[in-house]
């Protein structure tokens, strides 16, 4: 079967974010059935899950998964808020933590979520730390981004 690792993100998207991105987006959330762009030369885009990670489900957790970029029409701003559990085997969330980091309109120390490996007991908190570039914490300590 394999272990899971449950993955909780909200952020808010600059709003400069290219069409491109959330294309990439709208795909992996599975709002679009074909990808109509190149993907990007990054780590994320070689993995063998990443089409479907921010989809993806187990009966290891309780929660049901829903992932989604929302628009609130009215401050003109789009969020992306995940919720789903995968196999990390390839370090798929820190290589979309990595991927998705430039376009966050986020301000210093903001919480941004959690991803918890299924026979943890203890998350890995991810905070926004501005331009810091994200470092990939062990188990159990706090990761920035």
């Amino acid at each position: 079967m394999g272990m899971y690792t449950e993955f909780h993100f909200n952020a808010k998207l600059k709003s400069d974010t290219p069409e491109e991105v959330l294309h990439i987006l709208q795909y992996m959330l599975h709002e679009q059935p074909k990808l109509n762009t190149r993907l990007p030369d990054h780590a994320l885009f070689k993995c063998a899950r990443w089409d479907y990670m921010l989809v993806s489900d187990s009966s290891y957790f309780c929660a049901q998964t829903h992932s989604q970029v929302s628009v609130d029409d009215l401050i003109n701003s789009k969020y992306l808020c995940i919720r789903c559990n995968l196999k990390n085997y390839n370090h798929e969330i820190q290589q979309f933590l990595d991927w998705i980091h430039p376009y966050l309109d986020q301000s210093p120390c903001d919480f941004l979520g959690f991803y918890r490996y299924e026979i943890h007991d203890t998350p890995t908190l991810i905070y926004y730390e501005g331009t810091v570039v994200p470092s990939y914490a062990l188990p159990l300590t706090p990761q920035t981004l």
